[in-house]
């Protein structure tokens, strides 16, 4: 959803960019209808600040009118089966939202503070850049001595999240590492976490691919 409003005092030419993550009772025998769970807060605010931080879109693009008016795209990001990884199926669906809308021609007559919205002249937005996530499930091996987890496991479900010592997500953007995730849990060796860095490029790629693929399918 859009609308029009007018920007903070603080960043007068910058529009807002607002993802929500839902978890309802849909998606999961877990959650209950309510406000949002502690999980779908965390994830949202995840999500926020990894588009903020890795300038993946100018929000300039979103400004109309210095001072007066900008747009704020707000993304609700709905979860219809949770069955684990969910900040990389969230950042993956907002990439690809991103990458799709479209927004109408607006002129804004700053004397009058009148304005005329063309919905038939409408404009895509340009992403800089294309964030990829992957969550790993730490699992300790108690036959084996040892402070660190010893099998990880990529893209996990939701049974072996829950059964897991802890989680990691990593998300990647190009050559570059964005954001390291790791919410408490299991240690990781040095060498571990850069095993799990150098898979998330690996898949990072292949799902920037596949959203691509699917952007340009002619069943869209």
């Amino acid at each position: 959803m859009k609308e029009l409003v007018a920007p903070t005092p603080a960043e007068p030419d910058v529009g807002y960019l607002v993802p929500n993550v839902e978890l309802p009772p849909l998606c999961s025998p877990k959650f209950r209808p309510g406000p949002p769970s502690d999980q779908a807060q965390v994830s949202g605010h995840f999500v926020a600040e990894l588009i903020a931080s890795s300038g993946c879109i100018d929000l300039h693009q979103l400004c109309i009118a210095p001072e007066k008016m900008c747009w704020v795209l707000y993304c609700d990001i709905m979860c219809i089966n949770h069955d684990g990884a969910l900040l990389d199926a969230c950042i993956a669906a907002l990439i690809a939202a991103l990458r799709t809308v479209t927004l109408p021609h607006v002129d804004f007559d700053a004397e009058t503070e009148k304005m005329v919205v063309h919905e038939d002249r409408r404009k895509h937005l340009e992403i800089l850049s294309f964030p990829a996530a992957t969550t790993y499930a730490m699992f300790e091996d108690n036959v084996l001595i040892s402070i660190f987890s010893d099998i990880l496991i990529s893209d996990p479900t939701a049974e072996e999240e829950n059964l897991c010592s802890g989680v990691l997500t990593i998300v990647v953007q190009g050559s570059q590492l964005c954001s390291v995730h790791k919410p408490g849990g299991s240690p990781l060796s040095e060498t571990q976490l850069q095993d799990c860095i150098a898979l998330a490029h690996r898949r990072g790629n292949s799902i920037n691919k596949m959203v691509a693929s699917a952007i340009s399918s002619p069943e869209r």
